[in-house]
């Protein structure tokens, strides 16, 4: 397992080495009117770095997370340790059957933003994925399940954060990767929208974000 090992301001300090290798790879969908679309996402937040994360295309009925589930074990270690490879595998191992492309996101600092390229067809049209709130437990954020084929012009979504539900948000020292912890204080529920920082602990309350409000934003354009 690889941890984050430290962070520092404005930017994140190491994430999984494998995952640079993989960063960008994109394996063209199958299928009927295969197009490609340019994704950028926007740090809206203040506190987080977000970590590496990825971003697939898949068949209806396929879910990579979602709301109310538990979390896989790929999603639980990029969620709780920004390590993006197992979740990443997921989808790769299924390239060409349940999903059409895979991609990378790099970090991302706050306000700024990152873009990747995916693509997707009539029988891939759906995207997902994740990314981890950097300065969280276990927090992460991402779409789930968008129809981007059916996208024409350029679109904006709104994406909120979530707790993966498999690690307490202790928001101490010992266990945030942020803060160099190592710590794993396990739980088990169901993926659900994050509470936010409370500041009570070692996490700062600057860390917070309006949970009533996106996290990020993600501007997809056709190409």
């Amino acid at each position: 397992m690889i941890r984050f090992l430290g962070f520092i301001p404005a930017t994140v300090a190491f994430f999984t080495m494998s995952s640079i290798a993989h960063a960008q790879y994109n394996e063209a969908a199958l299928g009927t009117g295969t197009k490609t679309v340019e994704i950028v996402i926007e740090n809206a937040t203040k506190g987080q770095v977000f970590s590496p994360g990825v971003f697939a295309s898949h068949r209806s009925g396929v879910k990579l997370w979602a709301e109310g589930e538990p979390a896989s074990l790929g999603l639980r270690l990029l969620a709780e340790d920004g390590n993006i490879d197992p979740f990443m595998y997921e989808t790769m191992k299924g390239i060409g059957k349940d999903f059409g492309s895979t991609t990378v996101i790099y970090p991302i600092d706050p306000g700024q933003k990152q873009k990747a390229v995916l693509k997707v067809s009539a029988e891939y049209p759906l995207v997902s994925g994740a990314i981890m709130l950097g300065m969280t437990n276990d927090g992460f954020l991402g779409p789930q399940s968008i129809d981007l084929f059916k996208i024409d012009k350029p679109t904006v979504f709104d994406l909120f954060a979530y707790d993966a539900g498999t690690e307490q948000n202790t928001e101490k020292k010992e266990d945030l990767p942020a803060l160099g912890g190592l710590g794993r204080p396990e739980e088990k529920l169901p993926i659900h929208h994050h509470p936010g920082i409370r500041g009570d602990a070692d996490a700062p309350a600057d860390w917070g974000w309006d949970v009533e409000k996106p996290v990020a934003r993600m501007t997809v354009t056709p190409k």
